[in-house]
């Protein structure tokens, strides 16, 4: 505790940045760690829409550009058409005034053929 002290006295500035450089590589780091685990689950991979997921959401789940998934849509910019907060499909399609179904239905229909075919695994046996 002594040398903290006279660490704190001595090498403010220094002891300052530290602890911030610390802080926020706690920060991010555990953020690609939690994202990370999230999409290594199957689970999360090739999942069918629903009105909570954004466009960005879908894309990565489909291992698509968010432009593709847009394009579906029928939309240019998520954010800017449902103005502040996250571009659910709920939100979009309260924007453009069409049933949430229909978009789902949209993208349902379209979304297997845009989707690269998973990669093989390999054979645990080999």
């Amino acid at each position: 505790m002594k040398a903290l002290r006279r660490l704190w006295r001595e090498q403010r500035l220094p002891l300052i940045g530290f602890v911030l450089a610390a802080t926020l590589a706690a920060f991010f780091g555990g953020r690609i760690i939690v994202r990370t685990i999230y999409w290594a689950n199957p689970e999360h991979h090739r999942q069918m829409p629903e009105g909570w997921m954004t466009p960005g959401y879908i894309a990565r789940s489909w291992r698509l550009k968010i432009e593709d998934v847009d394009a579906v849509l029928g939309i240019e910019n998520g954010p800017e058409l449902v103005g502040s907060g996250p571009p659910t499909l709920e939100r979009i399609a309260r924007a453009l005034d069409v049933p949430l179904s229909d978009l789902i239905d949209r993208l349902e229909v379209v979304l297997p053929d845009l989707a690269q075919p998973a990669p093989p695994r390999p054979d645990p046996g080999t």
